[in-house]
C-alpha cells in the first residue's frame, strides 16, 4: 500500500473518484484514494436510482446540476469512456397549491439561469404523458435535459480517467484514524487497517459515514444516514419510451425505465436516521400501491428486485463542500442528500479548486460552507427532495 500522498481522498463512490480525477488532471502531485469496499461505488452510488436533474429550488443546486449535465453530455469526448445517459427528462407532478406556488418561484429561477424548462397544464400532462392518473394534478414542470445515467459508468469512468492521469486508487483499505500534528490543528496523514499514510491534505468523500470519519479529527459535521428503498420490475412495455423520470413530489414517489422494466422509489419521511439497509417489505407494499395509484398501468408490472441504500442528509438538504476548520489540510465533500451522483462532475471540480486554489472558481459554493449550521445565517432549504 502507498506510504505517502500529497492529497489523500477517503471514499470511492462517485464523488471521491470525481475529485481524484479532477485533482490528477491538474497534476496536483501524488493523489491517492482509499476505499474500504472490495469495489468502488458499492454503497450509496451503486444503490441509487441514477437520476440526473436540474429542477431544484436553490440557485447553488441548480448551478451544480447544470454544470454537471454539461459534463455528462460531453462525457465520452472528455473522458474517452462510454456513458449511458438518457436525457428523457424529469416530469414533476404538482398536486397541491403549495407545490404549485413553490414551483412558480422555481420556474422564475430556472429561467434566470438559462434553463429551458416547460410549465405544463393538467391538460398538457394528459396529452403528453397519458399513463399518469391526473387525479389531483394541478400542473407539472418538465425539463428535457434532465434524465438518468448509469452509476457504474460514472464511477468507473472517473476512476479509469483518474488512474490514467496518475492517481492511485486502493480498495479494501479502511481508515481508522486521522493523524494531526503536535498542535492538533494540521492534518499529517491517516491510519488504516493496513498501515499509516502520510498526507499533506485529506479530503473526506465518505457520504453517509462522514460524521463518523470527521469525528476522528474532532470535527463534527451534521450529516445523518437515512434509509431509502427501491423496487425494480420485470420487463414492462405498456408505457412507451422515451419515458421521463416521473415524480409525484407530494408523496415522494418516483419511477423511470430501468433495464426494460421499471424502477420505483419513494422516501419514508417518518423513518428516523440509521444505517439500516435491509428492505422493509411492508413499506415496499406501500410504495407499489402508491405507484399504481398514480400510474395505474403499473398494476401489470411484476416486482423483480428490491434493495435499500442510504441518503447522506444534511439539515438543509445541501452538501457540505468546505475546509474542516480548525484543522488545516482537512476538507469535506459530502452530504448531498440523495443528489450526489447527479452533482458528481461539478462537485469534483469545485473541490479540486478549493484544495488547490483556496477557493472554488467555477461555481460559488460559499452557500455550502460548514459554518452555516452554527453562524446564525438563515439560508433556504432545498425543497425539491425525493
Amino acid at each position: 500500500m502507498e506510504k505517502s500522498a500529497d492529497i489523500l481522498i477517503v471514499g470511492g463512490g462517485c464523488i471521491g473518484v470525481s475529485i481524484a480525477y479532477h485533482l490528477a488532471r491538474r497534476k496536483a502531485g501524488r493523489v491517492v484514494l482509499l476505499e474500504r469496499g472490495e469495489f468502488l461505488g458499492q454503497e450509496s452510488t451503486g444503490k441509487c436510482a441514477g437520476g440526473i436533474r436540474a429542477q431544484f429550488s436553490t440557485e447553488v443546486n441548480v448551478r451544480l446540476s447544470l454544470a454537471s449535465i454539461e459534463r455528462f453530455e460531453r462525457w465520452e469526448e472528455e473522458l474517452g469512456f462510454p456513458l449511458q445517459f438518457r436525457q428523457w427528462g424529469y416530469l414533476f407532478l404538482l398536486t397541491t397549491d403549495e407545490l404549485e406556488q413553490s414551483f412558480r418561484r422555481n420556474f422564475e429561477l430556472w429561467k434566470r439561469l438559462g434553463m429551458k424548462a416547460e410549465w405544463l397544464t393538467t391538460s398538457d400532462v394528459g396529452k403528453r404523458f397519458p399513463y399518469v392518473n391526473l387525479e389531483g394534478v394541478q400542473g407539472a414542470t418538465f425539463h428535457q435535459r434532465d434524465g438518468f445515467g448509469d452509476p457504474n459508468d460514472i464511477t468507473q469512468g472517473y476512476a479509469k480517467a483518474a488512474r490514467r492521469e496518475g492517481a492511485v486508487i486502493e480498495t479494501e483499505v479502511t481508515v481508522t484514524g486521522i493523524d494531526l500534528d503536535s498542535t492538533g490543528r494540521r492534518v499529517v496523514g491517516v491510519r488504516t487497517d493496513n498501515g499509516e499514510i502520510a498526507a499533506g491534505s485529506v479530503i473526506l468523500a465518505t457520504g453517509a459515514w462522514s460524521r463518523t470519519v470527521a469525528a476522528l479529527a474532532n470535527v463534527d459535521v451534521p450529516i445523518e444516514p437515512f434509509r431509502r428503498q427501491i423496487i425494480t420490475t420485470d420487463k414492462f412495455d405498456l408505457i412507451k419510451d422515451p419515458w421521463p423520470m416521473t415524480v409525484d413530489l407530494s408523496t415522494t414517489l418516483y419511477c423511470h425505465r430501468e433495464s426494460g422494466g421499471v424502477l420505483i422509489g419513494m422516501s419514508n419521511e417518518e423513518e428516523p436516521p440509521s444505517f439500516n439497509q435491509t428492505f422493509d417489505e411492508e413499506y415496499g407494499e406501500k410504495m407499489l400501491m402508491t405507484a399504481m395509484g398514480r400510474i395505474p398501468l403499473l398494476e401489470h408490472a411484476s416486482p423483480r428486485a428490491k434493495w435499500a441504500g442510504l441518503y447522506e442528509t444534511t439539515p438543509d438538504h445541501h452538501p457540505i463542500i468546505d475546509k474542516l476548520e480548525p484543522v488545516t489540510g482537512l476538507f469535506i465533500c459530502a452530504g448531498f442528500s440523495g443528489h450526489g451522483l447527479m452533482h458528481a462532475p461539478a462537485a469534483g471540480l469545485v473541490t479540486s479548486e478549493l484544495v488547490l486554489d483556496g477557493k472554488a472558481r467555477s461555481i460559488d459554493i460559499s452557500r455550502l460552507r460548514l459554518s452555516r449550521f452554527s453562524d446564525g445565517t438563515e439560508l433556504a432549504d432545498e425543497r425539491n427532495v425525493i
